[in-house]
């Protein structure tokens, strides 16, 4: 493990990011469950939006993905994928009301660790970045040490702002003021074709850049009473996610995942987190706290709220991954002094 790694809690993205991963080897005729397997994607997750996934895998299951199929712009492809829609989700619906796209990105950048840890996405004036154009530039940036995975990600993301650019502007043929890019695997040629403008490599930083008439621009989907819905229900999603250094947290919200999915040992949590069952331990302890006394603190809080729905008893039982209804009965007497059918009583 590296000196980053081991004093930093590893990087995440969303569900609703990685999933496009199998759907993309799947479009390529690849094999998309075993490409999951072989690098520890938990497909169980992906399939919950609300749910993130550690990073690592995804970049090394994509840079199979580039090994096996020879793709001549994989990262294009990528951004092609039926899901793009929704993988953006409430600040997506944000920038749509906006008054236009500058305002609007903004914005939904404001909220983009719905997406993954870090903050890949910017708004940058062109000239900043030294252009003799005048204009603002979306740049981007995967964090973590450089890898193959990393100039996918930045031609898939810009090609995304490309395409939101537009088609909220109406304008579908409207070519970038320029396009930069660190490195890339994609052929150029097919680059030129897509942005309208020739990269630039080399740079530090990925970005594409727009006229600053074409993004203050008023956008005909705005609509002030919807962003401030979508900027308030963003803003309890963000402040439902688990504080990234807090590590018992993060377990819990797992848990609580787990328990849906009917996954909830400790070695399902340790692997959504990307570590292994022996650290995780470890690392709870040295906070004073371990595996099974977060598992029944998630287990207590879930039972007190669902049987005070007048849930019925079997099926709060099941839900909470007791195979029988009496050990349910003795947790509940146990936590509470009651039994759950005096807990729904009350």
């Amino acid at each position: 493990m590296s000196a980053r790694s081991a004093a930093e809690p590893p990087l995440h993205v969303s569900a609703r990011m990685a999933r496009r991963v199998p759907e993309l080897a799947t479009a390529l005729g690849q094999d998309a469950a075993a490409l999951c397997r072989r690098h520890d994607i938990p497909l169980a997750l992906l399939a919950d939006p609300h749910a993130t996934v550690p990073l690592e895998p995804v970049l090394a299951g994509l840079e199979e993905l580039r090994e096996r199929t020879h793709h001549p712009a994989l990262g294009l492809r990528l951004a092609e994928q039926r899901s793009v829609p929704d993988t953006y989700h409430t600040p997506a619906l944000i920038l749509l009301a906006s008054d236009c796209l500058r305002d609007g990105l903004r914005r939904a950048f404001q909220f983009q660790r719905l997406w993954g840890d870090g903050d890949r996405f910017a708004l940058q004036d062109a000239r900043e970045l030294g252009l003799s154009v005048g204009g603002l530039a979306v740049t981007f940036q995967t964090p973590g040490p450089r890898r193959t995975a990393h100039e996918l990600l930045e031609v898939c993301a810009l090609a995304e702002c490309a395409a939101a650019v537009r088609g909220l502007s109406g304008r579908p043929a409207e070519p970038a003021l320029a396009i930069g890019l660190p490195s890339t695997s994609d052929d150029l040629e097919l680059l030129t074709a897509h942005f309208g403008v020739a990269p630039t490599l080399g740079v530090e930083r990925a970005y594409c850049a727009w006229p600053s008439a074409l993004m203050e621009a008023p956008l005909s989907t705005a609509h002030a009473l919807f962003r401030s819905f979508f900027e308030r229900q963003a803003q309890a999603e963000l402040q439902a996610l688990p504080p990234r250094d807090d590590l018992p947290a993060r377990v819990r919200a797992e848990i609580q995942r787990g328990l849906a999915r009917g996954c909830f040992a400790l070695a399902d949590s340790a692997r959504a987190l990307a570590m292994s069952p022996r650290t995780l331990e470890r690392r709870l302890l040295a906070l004073g706290t371990h595996y099974r006394e977060l598992l029944e603190q998630v287990r207590r809080e879930l039972a007190q709220r669902w049987l005070s729905e007048r849930r019925p008893i079997d099926e709060v039982a099941v839900l909470l991954g007791y195979a029988e209804r009496a050990s349910f009965h003795r947790a509940c007497v146990r936590w509470f002094g009651k039994t759950p059918a005096e807990l729904g009583r009350s």
